[in-house]
């Protein structure tokens, strides 16, 4: 069927469908008593508003202007004349079949017509930026009775990456001069259909020493959007190791000689030997509060004596919480610097 021919077939249709619904509202009209040409008027106000409407909305849409407008009025007009023919089809006693017959050719000419301009709309999106509407995939009826949730999913994540990949600047022609050609918006499009887990390991490799969070952050630049818990599982990343030092703790230098250790205070040894080996607290609170009221002010020792007393499962953070609390309950004499000393909080 050529052009000439959907034209005039399409005319045809159009005539027929505002001669049914016009007869309908011109019934209407004059059962108010409306002289014959004001009936008249009532059928092209609203049969030929709606269909006005939507040939404004296609024009917009080609023109890349909103057409919301536009298709808000041209439903608004169409339901309302739907609403007379029902009142129509009432009048006469006509029952559900009258309402239907007098109301379905404007609804059905409204949507030939949306239909018919939505070619036209797409192909003027395109020559004038590249806009592709998006599609929905074709996976076939037996995909979505046996797989509904996962065809639902992967239609939703098709249509996310179909936004995302929309131009950033309405209007621009792929080809177009004004299109950035900078190196950053052409690796922003490469890695946009790269598999993430690759994207990370190439941004490794190019920088060995970045932490994951860094990994990540440099991947945003260019439009991977990934966070550093996922960095750090693709590059099987370990938690990151502190040392702690401790007064009695050997360690060893850049060649691995042993080192003397640092020498402890002898108020904390003589201390930390007295709770190992005489009575020990029942609990945290009363060892920490042991420790204060014997003169340990140190947060660290606290902390390392408490855990030697307790077991090896004590939970450091706690012993600092406590230590915070207890040490701020100690009397204080005027001049005096009782309270928290080295080793506050982080």
């Amino acid at each position: 069927m050529n052009r000439n021919t959907w034209r005039a077939a399409l005319t045809i249709v159009s005539l027929a469908a505002l001669a049914t619904t016009g007869w309908s509202l011109y019934a209407v009209a004059r059962h108010y008593d409306a002289p014959t040409l004001i009936a008249v008027a009532v059928f092209l106000v609203f049969d030929g508003i709606a269909y006005a409407c939507l040939h404004l909305a296609s024009e917009a849409s080609a023109a890349g202007r909103s057409a919301l407008g536009a298709r808000l009025t041209a439903v608004g007009m169409a339901g309302v004349s739907v609403y007379l023919n029902d009142f129509h089809a009432d009048l006469i006693h006509g029952g559900t079949p009258a309402s239907l017959l007098f109301a379905m050719p404007t609804i059905g000419l409204l949507l030939l017509s949306e239909l018919s301009w939505a070619g036209p709309r797409a192909a003027a999106r395109e020559e004038r930026g590249g806009e592709q509407p998006y599609r929905l995939p074709a996976f076939g009826g037996w995909a979505w009775a046996l797989a509904p949730r996962l065809a639902g999913s992967t239609v939703k994540a098709r249509a996310i990456a179909h936004i995302e990949q929309a131009p950033a600047v309405s209007g621009q022609h792929p080809d177009s001069p004004d299109k950035d050609h900078s190196a950053t918006a052409k690796l922003r499009s490469h890695f946009a259909t790269m598999d993430p887990a690759d994207a990370i390991r190439i941004a490794h490799e190019s920088q060995p020493d970045l932490p994951p969070p860094d990994v990540a952050a440099l991947l945003g630049i260019y439009g991977v959007h990934v966070d550093a818990v996922q960095v750090a599982l693709v590059l099987h990343r370990r938690p990151a190791e502190h040392v702690v030092d401790r007064p009695d703790t050997v360690r060893t230098g850049p060649d691995n000689t042993l080192q003397e250790p640092a020498e402890e205070d002898p108020l904390i040894a003589l201390t930390r030997a007295d709770m190992l080996s005489g009575q020990r607290p029942d609990n945290m609170t009363d060892a920490v509060r042991t420790l204060l009221q014997r003169g340990v002010l140190d947060r660290t020792a606290v902390v390392a004596i408490t855990r030697e007393v307790l077991g090896p499962d004590t939970d450091p953070d706690s012993v600092r919480r406590t230590w915070a609390r207890e040490i701020k309950k100690l009397p204080t004499e005027p001049g005096s610097t009782a309270g928290p000393m080295e080793g506050g909080f982080l």
